[in-house]
């Protein structure tokens, strides 16, 4: 039938040339409506190789059926806190790392909250592309990036609101809080809006301590996007672990803390203002690896003690 004698795969796809034309059965006989084609990746032509279906379960044989794909998804900032009216927006990027296009992907809330909700595809620069709500496709070893905003249209006490990531052909995206998920409060008259990002030395999100003893640090940059007030930063971890946190307030240019280290710092943030923060961490024990769970968040709080922003790091001992 052509294949080549001296190559077991003629068409190098991961499935042996006899595997192919004994698909059906008949080893002696080639089929090219039963069997699979031993000179082409992807029999039924669906942008699936032969080798992911067969590994999938799907028929390589009918285009209608497709493996499922493995998406992930994240977002930031990680809070928004806004005015009743007044929309509160994020971006998120969802990344298909398999060898087939990820078909129809889009953004939902999967918390129920008082504010309209929409979402809609960005160019790499974050400029908004396409119609709002409508699904996009993302290639193979791609990824596409998305804004997503509410609008609430009464009151919001401070939740955190769990997205669905999901395509046509794929799983949903894990949730994971504070990785792609949003901290929503609404109020009706204006509040601070504190949009928070954390940088880490490794320039991963993963903060590192080397052994159970060892000490390491992170930057904490922040922007007011709403109304001035007075603002307490203070760290916690998302579940018990063995960790000693402090934060102080720093000085842009310099890094050099404006205060000793504490447990917490209050200040007035005047809104569009830039304060930027410093966490201190220190190991008492072992911190396993498991940036869902073990995190190191960090929480503006007004007056009120109302969460008016939030970021997060994974840490793990080494």
């Amino acid at each position: 039938i052509g294949t080549l004698p001296e190559d077991s795969d003629t068409d190098n796809d991961g499935v042996t040339d006899y595997d192919e034309v004994n698909f059906d059965g008949d080893a002696f006989d080639y089929n090219p409506a039963t069997d699979l084609s031993p000179f082409d990746v992807d029999t039924d032509g669906d942008g699936a190789d032969d080798a992911d279906e067969l590994s999938a379960g799907t028929d390589p044989l009918d285009d209608s059926e497709q493996p499922r794909t493995a998406i992930a998804a994240a977002s930031l900032p990680s809070s928004r806190s806004v005015e009743v009216g007044n929309m509160a927006s994020a971006f998120a990027t969802i990344v298909n790392s398999n060898s087939t296009a990820a078909i129809g992907c889009s953004i939902a809330p999967q918390t129920s909250v008082a504010a309209s909700f929409t979402y809609q595809a960005t160019d790499a620069a974050n400029v908004p592309s396409g119609a709002p709500g409508t699904p996009v496709d993302i290639p193979a070893g791609g990824s596409q990036n998305f804004i997503f905003a509410f609008v609430p249209t009464a009151p919001i006490n401070p939740i955190e609101v769990l997205m669905t990531y999901d395509c046509t052909n794929s799983e949903p995206a894990p949730v994971t809080v504070g990785l792609n998920t949003l901290l929503l409060s609404a109020s009706s008259s204006p509040v601070p809006d504190i949009v928070a990002m954390a940088s880490t030395p490794s320039g991963d999100g993963i903060l590192n301590l080397a052994g159970t003893s060892g000490s390491n640090a992170f930057a904490v940059a922040t922007v007011n996007v709403g109304s001035t007030a007075t603002i307490t930063a203070s760290p916690r971890t998302s579940l018990p672990l063995n960790l000693t946190l402090t934060i102080c307030e720093t000085n842009p240019g310099t890094g050099v803390c404006l205060s000793a280290p504490a447990s917490d710092t209050t200040n007035p943030v005047s809104g569009g203002t830039t304060p930027m923060y410093s966490v201190f961490v220190t190991a008492t024990g072992n911190v396993p690896f498991d940036p869902a769970n073990n995190r190191i968040i960090v929480e503006f709080k007004d007056a009120g003690g109302v969460v008016r922003g939030a970021t997060s790091v994974a840490v793990r001992t080494q």
